[in-house]
C-alpha cells in the first residue's frame, strides 16, 4: 500500500514537473512570436566598434557571426547556395536553394525534391512595392520550369508574415547574446578559414524563420525547435564562407489532423561575394 502511495505521488510530480516544462516552453515561444525583433540581436555597429583591429580567432564566435553578416548585408553582390536534407517521420527530402543580390536585385528559388516535389522562385527589385512568386514544375533535384509570368504578387508586409523576413536577408536564424547557448572555436581550416560553432535557443533565435517552416510545410500552426546547431567558417576579412546547419523540430501536419512530426535538417550554405552573377530568368 505505502509503495503504490508513493508511485501515485511520483507520477503526479512527474506530471507536474512534465506540464509546467511544456507550458514554460509554450509561454516562451509565444513571447518570441511577439518579441521586438530589434531587441533581440546586437547592434552590430557596437559588436563591430569593440573588435576593431582583432583577427576572426580573437572574437568570440557569436561576435565573428554578427559581424559576418553584417558584412553580407554591404555586399554589392552576394550569392548563397545551399543543399542538404531535411527529414520528417522517416521521409527524406532533398533541398536545393539559390539566393542572388545583383544590382539591386533579389532572387530566391528553392526546390524541394522527394515524395512530394516543390519549387518556388521570388524576384524582388529594390524600391519595387511587390514581389513576384513563380511555382514551378517538371522538378528535378536542382532544377524546375517555371512559367513566363508569376503565379502571384506579394506585398512586402504579405510576403514577411509568410516567411518571417524580407526578402533581404540571407540568414535565417537571429544570432546575438540573447540566443547563443553555446560556444566554440573549432580552429584554422586548411582554406585559411576560421572555424566556429554555436548552438543556439529553441525560440528567439527563429522567431523569424518559424513562419517560413509554416508556410513551405503547409502547417496551420509554428513548429516547435527542439535543437539548433550551426558550425560557420569566415575568412580573414570577417566574411561567411560556409555555414552548416543541424536542426530538429516538431512540425504540425494537416493532413494528420494537426499532429506534430519530428523533423531533422541537415544544410549546408555556401556564400559567394563580388562577382556578376546571373538571375535566372526562364
Amino acid at each position: 500500500m505505502i509503495s503504490l502511495v508513493i508511485l501515485i505521488v511520483l507520477s503526479s510530480v512527474t506530471g507536474y514537473f512534465a506540464a509546467q516544462f511544456y507550458i514554460d516552453r509554450f509561454m516562451i515561444e509565444v513571447q518570441a512570436v511577439t518579441e521586438s525583433e530589434e531587441r533581440v540581436r546586437d547592434n552590430a555597429n557596437t559588436v563591430i566598434a569593440r573588435n576593431k583591429g582583432k583577427s576572426p580567432d580573437e572574437v568570440s564566435p557569436t561576435d565573428n557571426f554578427i559581424i559576418a553578416e553584417y558584412n553580407v548585408n554591404q555586399k554589392t553582390s552576394v550569392k548563397k547556395t545551399t543543399t542538404g536534407t531535411v527529414t520528417a517521420a522517416g521521409i527524406k527530402q532533398g533541398l536545393y536553394a539559390e539566393k542572388i543580390f545583383q544590382d539591386g536585385q533579389y532572387y530566391s528559388m528553392k526546390i524541394s525534391s522527394g515524395l512530394v516535389s516543390l519549387a518556388t522562385r521570388f524576384y524582388y527589385s529594390i524600391g519595387d512595392e511587390t514581389i513576384s512568386s513563380y511555382i514551378g514544375t517538371e522538378i528535378q533535384t536542382e532544377s524546375a520550369k517555371f512559367p513566363s509570368e508569376p503565379n502571384e504578387l506579394y506585398t512586402l508586409e504579405e510576403y514577411k508574415a509568410m516567411y518571417g523576413s524580407p526578402i533581404s536577408y540571407f540568414v535565417n536564424y537571429i544570432v546575438s547574446s540573447n540566443t547563443v547557448k553555446e560556444e566554440e572555436f573549432l580552429g584554422k581550416t586548411e582554406n585559411d578559414t576560421y572555424k566556429f560553432k554555436v548552438k543556439l535557443d529553441t525560440a528567439f533565435s527563429v522567431m523569424n524563420y518559424s513562419f517560413e517552416i509554416k508556410t513551405t510545410s503547409g502547417s496551420s500552426k509554428l513548429p516547435r525547435f527542439n535543437s539548433i546547431e550551426l558550425t560557420f567558417e569566415i575568412d580573414e576579412n570577417f566574411n561567411f564562407y560556409e555555414i552548416n546547419i543541424v536542426e530538429n523540430y516538431d512540425v504540425s501536419i494537416q493532413q494528420l489532423g494537426s499532429m506534430y512530426v519530428g523533423t531533422t535538417g541537415a544544410l549546408t550554405e555556401k556564400f559567394e561575394y563580388d562577382g556578376s552573377f546571373e538571375i535566372p530568368r526562364s
